[in-house]
């Protein structure tokens, strides 16, 4: 509104020059305006595949993640690969429902690209770090995985040949992440509703009769949870391609359980075995994927179960759909991720 002003004042009475001087004055204004105000700064969702921050070295706001990282054991995991240099109200509610379940865990959201200190202070960001267990901090992605058995895989940039570049990129990281620290790796369109306290030391679940789903596991640090990451980082490594939406994300968790599993003898591997828990779909993907417009469905309401510790939302697939106030993804916000829900009013979701 202030460059509209300015133009309709002046442009019949000032020189080309002088008005765009005016706009850039009107831009600085304005930008120390909502610097100086107190509402916070709302990042919207976007699809874009860009992918160009990974590789990006200037500072930014945020710790970064180095060889003095020491996570606790009881440690969940989340990953923003997108360059929006932020994280939308979804993501956000994922780690403040995890937070809010988990307050004897720690909560790392790992950002690939960087962080504005002005982000950080005056986005749902400064939300999250009222949680005394919420950690924000920050990766070079090729850094992140020298020293592992992906490092040569990961120099090469294969990703950046695919489609979809960040969540080709949320696949490396995910392994990558189990493999150097284990705990519990969970996507951030994910709302927990149940600490995770209950559950087995080594899991991941079903999301239907023929695959597991990589988007809630725990690979933990004892000899089970090692030799998982390890199966799970060696056959990303073989098997990683940049033209398969699946392949390297559920289809490395479900290869390798397949495969330990047959060679044990145990056909039936839905269930999981030796040692490693498969979790029917309704723990963590209660809603079908093909059924995910449940969730944005105005009055509807969910059967609920109390074998349910999480949500999937299905941001791929969902993230161009409103959220009603009465839908149940709205709902679960609301009890769940109370601050942000709050903070996001009517553009939570968006």
């Amino acid at each position: 509104m202030v460059v509209q002003m300015i133009l309709e004042i002046c442009c019949k009475k000032c020189s080309y020059k002088t008005i765009i001087s005016l706009i850039i004055t009107a831009i600085i204004i304005f930008v120390l305006t909502i610097q100086d105000s107190a509402e916070l700064y709302i990042i919207k969702w976007n699809m874009t595949e860009n992918i160009s921050c990974h590789y990006s070295y200037e500072e930014d706001a945020l710790p970064l993640v180095d060889r003095n990282f020491s996570p606790p054991p009881k440690s969940i995991f989340l990953h923003e690969t997108s360059c929006r240099g932020g994280l939308g109200s979804r993501q956000a509610c994922a780690v403040e429902s995890a937070a809010r379940a988990h307050p004897d865990w720690q909560v790392n959201m790992l950002f690939s690209g960087p962080v504005s200190n002005f982000v950080l202070k005056r986005s749902c960001l400064s939300k999250l770090l009222k949680y005394d267990n919420v950690k924000l901090m920050r990766i070079h992605l090729k850094d992140y995985a020298k020293g592992t058995p992906l490092e040569s895989l990961v120099a090469a940039s294969p990703y950046n040949k695919s489609a979809w570049r960040i969540e080709h990129t949320s696949d490396v990281l995910r392994y990558l992440t189990l493999y150097k620290y284990g705990g519990v790796y969970m996507d951030s369109d994910v709302v927990v509703v149940r600490s995770f306290n209950s559950l087995d030391n080594n899991w991941s679940a079903r999301e239907s009769v023929y695959a597991v789903d990589s988007g809630v596991m725990s690979f933990s640090r004892d000899s089970l949870g090692r030799k998982m990451a390890s199966a799970a980082i060696e056959d990303f490594r073989k098997n990683y391609k940049p033209n398969v939406w699946g392949n390297n994300g559920p289809g490395v968790i479900t290869r390798v359980v397949k495969q330990m599993c047959y060679k044990t003898k145990k056909k039936k591997w839905i269930h999981g075995c030796n040692g490693f828990k498969i979790y029917d779909p309704v723990v963590f993907y209660p809603v079908y994927y093909k059924k995910n417009r449940q969730y944005f469905e105005a009055g509807r309401n969910l059967t609920t179960s109390d074998k349910t510790y999480a949500h999937h939302i299905w941001n791929a697939l969902t993230h161009k759909y409103s959220v009603p106030k009465t839908s149940p993804y709205a709902k679960l916000a609301m009890q769940f991720c109370p601050t942000v829900y709050e903070m996001y009013g009517d553009n939570f979701g968006v």
